[in-house]
């Protein structure tokens, strides 16, 4: 089974063409959060944002849905708002012999997004998850060393997410988040793939993945 992963879209219209474009390759696309716009005008409430991002939301399922490929998403911290219905990954899916476990819970940043809880908190909504080397998890936030450096150098990732993939071991850790570190590293046998678009530069990044095989091809259009 092949896959396309990618992450933070954030309502960037260039982008859902160039993902149409690729769609095509893969048997499945999963998107792992940041559906909605970024953008905050003066004088936007949350309610405010939280319609617009709604919409975001709704176009991109629309125009997912004329596609013949098979997709899911989850939903990031910069998506303040809910969706239900089954593109939404709201639980585990077994699909062509594959779970797919959603894990929407982020870090703690100096933003005060949504979907924020401690290391502590992801420990104990981690353990949780019922995985095996079959488990694909799509997640939004990356753990500590994988995909999150931030443009400074600083690692941003979170050691409870590191330690459960290590002991836990799934097929895939699916990301995004950190748009500035897309990349491929692995944990034991796990390997995690940062996802993330740079919607500011209408960058299409993600990763094409042979989950049988785990051979990938990276994305960057």
């Amino acid at each position: 089974m092949k896959i396309f992963a990618t992450s933070d879209i954030h309502g960037n219209q260039t982008i859902l063409d160039k993902l149409e474009t690729v769609a095509p390759r893969a048997d499945m696309v999963i998107v792992c959060g940041d559906i909605g716009g970024k953008e905050f005008s003066r004088g936007d409430t949350l309610h405010d944002v939280s319609v617009r991002q709604r919409k975001d939301a709704d176009i991109f399922v629309k125009r997912m849905k004329k596609l013949s490929v098979p997709f899911r998403f989850i939903l990031g911290n910069d998506d303040w708002f809910e969706y239900g219905g089954k593109y939404h990954l709201g639980k585990t899916e077994s699909i062509c012999g594959y779970d797919l476990v959603p894990f929407e819970f982020v870090l703690i940043t100096p933003f005060n997004t949504n979907r924020e809880v401690n290391e502590n908190k992801l420990r104990y909504e981690l353990n949780k998850l019922k995985v095996n080397e079959r488990t694909v998890v799509a997640a939004h936030t990356p753990p500590r060393y994988c995909g999150d450096k931030l443009y400074n150098g600083v690692r941003v990732g979170s050691r409870s997410v590191r330690d459960w993939i290590s002991d836990a071991r799934p097929r895939a850790w699916l990301c995004g988040h950190i748009h500035e570190d897309s990349s491929v590293n692995k944990i034991n046998d796990s390997f995690v793939f940062n996802c993330a678009c740079d919607h500011q530069k209408d960058e299409l990044r993600g990763w094409l993945i042979d989950l049988d095989t785990m051979g990938y091809e990276k994305i960057d259009i």
